[in-house]
């Protein structure tokens, strides 16, 4: 009994803030993370809040509701908050800069925000065409970005790649059980794989781009 009470209390206590266009999939994707399946959702007026246990971090999911007259009011919402998750409708390229310009920018822009690590999830790509990872990219700036990061394909409707970005996101958030699984062998093989990349490319495996790529106080180490 011990051993569980000391595993519970041990779970670290994260806020994640959910953000993203309307009818891109956030509400699907938050309870398909918290009950492990897919559920018809009605779209979001408000907000949803639901906690989801993840290995040793217990997140605190807020799903922000996204209508256009919404949008002005996430800021009241950023306080607090250790990792920004932004939704992409990768099946809709006609709203990239509609959610770069009313989304991502302020966020990467608000002090509130600016120790906290963004996820970029490329919803619905179960879906055909959809974008790559690198038009993403290239329409988002997201090289450019001062941030911890990374981009994730994945689909809510069956619950494609939300393991490998939930895996990233723990492990950025200070998961000492994902921590734990990375051997000295295996992170010195793959800074040199990485070596010299500017960002985490999807031309690798999900796995390589999970534990390896450079956080913000090591590219600012580096730097010095």
């Amino acid at each position: 009994m011990g051993a569980i009470w000391t595993k519970i209390f041990r779970n670290k206590e994260v806020r994640v803030l959910l953000l993203g266009l309307d009818a891109v999939g956030k509400t699907t994707l938050l309870y398909r993370l918290k009950l492990g399946e897919f559920n018809l959702v009605i779209p979001t007026i408000g907000f949803n809040v639901e906690s989801i246990q993840y290995k040793d971090i217990n997140f605190t999911a807020w799903d922000i509701g996204s209508r256009d007259k919404m949008r002005p009011l996430f800021r009241h919402y950023y306080k607090g908050t250790e990792a920004v998750v932004i939704v992409i409708d990768s099946h809709d390229k006609e709203r990239l800069d509609e959610l770069n310009h009313d989304v991502i920018k302020p966020a990467l822009q608000a002090e509130e925000l600016s120790s906290a690590c963004f996820l970029f999830l490329a919803n619905k790509c179960d879906m055909e065409p959809h974008m790559s990872s690198e038009e993403i990219h290239d329409r988002l700036g997201l090289r450019q970005l001062k941030h911890t990061w990374n981009l994730f394909h994945v689909s809510a409707l069956r619950g494609d790649g939300l393991t490998e970005a939930l895996d990233w996101l723990a492990f950025q958030l200070g998961s000492e059980e994902i921590r734990k699984s990375v051997t000295p062998e295996s992170e010195d093989k793959m800074d040199k794989a990485l070596s010299g990349l500017p960002y985490c490319s999807r031309a690798y495996t999900a796995i390589k781009c999970l534990f390896f790529r450079p956080t913000r106080q090591d590219r600012q180490d580096e730097g010095r």
